[in-house]
């Protein structure tokens, strides 16, 4: 077709040449038979014709095909750009070099937040369009619902009967004489329906394991457990494993990719919520007032509406609650489990900032086209002089800087990959004690970002240099005749420069802060020394314990580590501080305190065994710690923090001997101490209410040892474990560590906000530098005429020295001015990131300005130095 489309245009072409040539060979017979010579009436004849070469290619366009045309001309401009960058390498590497940077760090943001909000739950369709259904009171604290809420919802709604429920908790995965720690789902029958997850073996939970409590123990593990666990057996379908000391046969092996619906956390086993009264060792699968299950699916419009208007028709004909509640529908973004919740606010500050940086970028690149462009004045002012229209010239420069964008975006995208670890989940998972796991391949996606910011780079920067660039004319040119001479003013370069400052300083000022942030809420008080501390989590249920025999077996273990050399104090806890997601929590009374209507009464609780305060070294303010003798057969006690103790009784002395009713400690409690606030999920957390219930009074098989040394803290962790298995030889460890450890994963995200603001802000200024040199050193360039004169005729070296330094200094006064304006304004939306400084630091401002004024003066002096050491003789005879 393409042959034969040719053999016809050329037919076509030739019939027009001769047509042409036809009618210009008749309108030069007239003019002759009109009495003028051959020569004057041929030249008459072409004038009046017009351009035979327009006349062609808008006849070749009237026969269709404009578009092939058009293609045509392009590849055309896209060859010549290519060949003219060649004979420019220097400069197309520059400018390559310059982009891929800008580009790349945009790409690692970008991936963040794709793996956070766009793809948050792996392997599911349009998962960022996910809906959480969830309850809410009216202090705006959000919990999941009980089953039965659940379920009337799911019923009633016409909108809501495709969620689906779900709850993450921890489990002890027995495998034999060894066992290990696995994070999994309690989900309702429809779970992998909603998700549209199919099974890599057997088959996926079914409505059917959703009947009949504690009757479907079934189970289904993720791909990445049965490869790391299993060593990917084949026969792994209908074999029992043990969790939490239940016995649950495997249906089926979730499909590849899969890993649960809590974003960025990576999920090992789903049961069915029939079996929670067995996993969990108590039944709440009929109590309205439990909160149980998250509802996820996809929401249709009204649901929210409509599951608020439900609950409250639930809410009327059944008993009231403690505190009143509101269903609703949240996007899974605002859902408070998962990484989104600590990370979104973060990759977003970071996407504003990779877009500064690409500002400062553009202006970099755009300084070196206008300088380049000087030396194509009589190139383009010669086409413009041979008729080509300024829209010609504007996409014959709009093609070169493409040309430039596209091979930054791959080098870009590649640049990204090998930085994507350094702010990953290989970061995180390497101190997390939970399994974590972010997509951050380079999927299309990235590549079509990477090659959408290249390309709107392209523009940015080669707009002003093109229009610029396109109002030349060859007279003005020729009246210049291309000479630098001269030195240049130009305000577009000097506002580039300008511009590139400003960012720079404010890209250092959100650095700055957070870095400040960072280091503040390392030397926080916590409430709690984490130093010298080690710990090791243990869960007695696979090892089938019973009550008595927990209590005995860690009793024992106590004594052992406490006898150890080095050891100062040894206890139990049930839940690590800062973990950045609230633990435990439970509904309380207080004894002679009528709650307000709707006020929140569930607080924060932990059980903890005798000596725990003075393992963390948490201070005791009134009353006394827990004692061996709070037995469980002894009158049951509690200690309260000190928020507590000032909120419902003023004093902590106040607070002793009151009384308090835990929703799942049966009888009234004593309070019998006061201890100090810690921070309990996040450093930058305000002071809240918490409890502490005796170990020996409320017993679970699963607890987490702290030990504190005067040793080595890692000489600690194999002296637990040979304590541990000189008691039970099976008996696993599930996680060790150095209690310190907790703090980095508190600061986790100040630590990554921290780490990608300094790496911008030093790309900026690197940028900044390099666009006030070239500033500068173009400027002396252009002045080298000049600047021979001025010292043939005596002028001062130093004079010429500060004049260019002077220059620069300016631009950079200016841009710093400008930059500090506008951090001034832009600082306040850096709140949910700043810990112990605010958003106007003075220390933050005045580094910041400092760094770039001290860069900006380094980069002008050296040009400025050089051009001080002009041969006179050489610069008169330049031209």
């Amino acid at each position: 077709m393409k042959l034969l489309d040719r053999i016809l245009r050329r037919d076509r072409d030739e019939d027009l040449a001769a047509e042409i040539q036809a009618h210009l060979a008749m309108a030069e017979r007239d003019k002759v038979e009109g009495g003028d010579d051959p020569v004057t009436a041929r030249f008459a004849a072409r004038k009046e014709f017009g351009n035979v070469t327009l006349v062609t290619e808008a006849t070749r366009r009237s026969w269709g095909g404009v578009w092939r045309e058009r293609a045509a001309d392009v590849a055309h401009d896209i060859r010549y750009a290519i060949r003219t960058l060649r004979r420019s390498p220097g400069y197309a590497l520059i400018v390559i070099a310059v982009l891929s940077l800008g580009i790349s760090a945009n790409v690692v943001v970008f991936t963040l937040f794709k793996a956070i909000a766009l793809t948050p739950i792996p392997n599911v369709a349009g998962s960022a369009r996910l809906g959480v259904l969830v309850a809410r009171t009216d202090a705006g604290r959000i919990m999941p619902l009980s089953l039965p809420d659940f379920r009337e919802l799911r019923a009633q709604g016409r909108t809501l009967h495709d969620f689906a429920g779900t709850s993450m908790e921890a489990y002890s995965l027995g495998l034999g004489t060894h066992g290990e720690r696995v994070f999994g789902e309690m989900v309702t029958g429809n779970y992998f329906q909603v998700l549209g997850i199919h099974a890599r073996l057997g088959r996926t939970l079914q409505p059917s394991d959703d009947v009949v409590p504690g009757g479907h123990p079934v189970v289904v593990i993720a791909d990445r457990l049965w490869q790391d666990t299993f060593a990917s057996d084949p026969a792994i379908v209908g074999r029992t494993i043990r969790i939490n000391a239940h016995p649950f046969t495997i249906v089926g092996v979730a499909e590849p990719g899969f890993q649960g619906s809590i974003v960025s956390l990576r999920i090992g086993l789903f049961v069915p919520v029939m079996m929670q009264p067995q996993l969990r060792g108590i039944d709440l699968l009929s109590a309205r007032e439990m909160p149980l299950l998250w509802g996820l699916g996809r929401p249709l419009a009204g649901s929210s509406t409509e599951a608020e208007l439900l609950s409250a028709h639930l809410d009327a004909g059944q008993p009231a609650r403690a505190v009143r509640q509101r269903a609703t529908v949240i996007p899974i973004w605002r859902s408070p489990y998962g990484a989104q919740t600590y990370m979104l606010p973060a990759i977003l500050l970071l996407a504003v900032m990779g877009m500064l940086l690409m500002l400062i970028v553009c202006a970099n690149v755009s300084n070196l086209v206008l300088v380049r462009a000087v030396g194509r004045r009589g190139e383009l002012a010669a086409r413009m002089a041979l008729g080509a229209s300024r829209p010609r010239i504007l996409r014959l420069l709009f093609v070169e800087s493409v040309v430039l964008a596209i091979p930054a975006a791959a080098i870009g995208v590649v640049l990204a990959r090998a930085l994507g670890p350094l702010m990953g989940d290989d970061t995180v998972a390497s101190i997390a004690p939970v399994p974590v796991g972010m997509e951050l391949s380079a999927d299309w996606t990235v590549v079509a970002f990477a090659v959408l910011v290249a390309c709107a780079s392209a523009v940015v920067f080669g707009f002003f240099p093109a229009l610029r660039t396109s109002r030349l004319d060859l007279g003005a040119v020729m009246k210049d005749d291309l000479s630098p001479r001269g030195g240049s003013r130009s305000r577009v370069r000097n506002v580039l420069v300008i511009a590139q400052v400003a960012v720079s300083l404010l890209l250092l000022v959100g650095a700055g802060l957070v870095l400040r942030s960072l280091e503040a809420a390392r030397t926080a008080n916590v409430g709690f020394d984490p130093r010298h501390v080690a710990s090791a989590s243990i869960d007695l249920t696979p090892n089938g314990y019973d009550a008595a025999r927990g209590r005995e077996f860690y009793q024992r273990l106590l004594e052992a580590i406490r006898r150890q050399p080095g050891v100062e104090s040894a206890a139990l806890t049930g839940v690590l501080p800062l973990t950045l997601v609230d633990s435990n929590s439970v509904q309380t009374d207080v004894e002679g305190y009528a709650p307000r209507r709707d006020e929140d009464m569930r607080f924060l609780f932990n059980r903890v065994s005798p000596g725990y305060f003075a393992t963390l070294r948490i201070g005791l303010i009134a009353g006394r710690d827990f004692r061996r003798s709070d037995s469980v057969d002894t009158q049951p006690v509690a200690i309260v923090n000190e928020t507590m103790a000032r909120r419902f009784w003023r004093t902590p002395e106040g607070a002793l001997g009151q009384r308090v009713h835990l929703e799942e400690g049966g009888r009234w409690r004593t309070v019998v101490g006061v201890v100090r606030d810690i921070k309990y999920a996040r450093v930058t957390e305000d002071p809240r209410p918490a409890l502490y219930r005796p170990f020996e009074q409320s017993y679970v098989a699963a607890m987490t040892l702290h030990v504190r040394s005067s040793d080595q803290e890692r000489a600690l962790l194999p002296r637990i474990r040979s304590a541990v298995q000189s008691l039970d030889p099976n008996l696993p460890i599930l996680n060790a560590g150095m209690l310190a450890d907790q703090i980095r994963i508190a600061l986790t995200v100040f630590a990554m906000a921290a780490d990608t603001l300094l790496a911008f802000g030093l790309i900026a200024v690197l940028l900044t530098a390099l666009g006030t040199f070239g500033l500068v050193s173009y400027a002396a360039k252009q002045s080298t005429h000049e600047i021979g004169i001025r010292i043939a005729i005596g002028a001062n070296r130093g004079a010429l020295v500060r004049g260019f330094l002077g220059r620069g200094l300016r631009l950079g006064a200016v841009g710093a001015a400008c930059g500090v304006a506008a951090a001034a304004l832009v600082t306040s939306w850096l709140s949910t990131l700043l810990y112990g400084v605010t958003p106007i630091d003075g220390v933050s401002f005045a580094g910041a300005s400092a760094i770039v004024l001290t860069t900006v003066a380094l980069a002008s002096l050296v040009p400025a130095w050089r051009a001080s050491r002009t041969d006179p003789i050489a610069a008169l005879r330049h031209r």
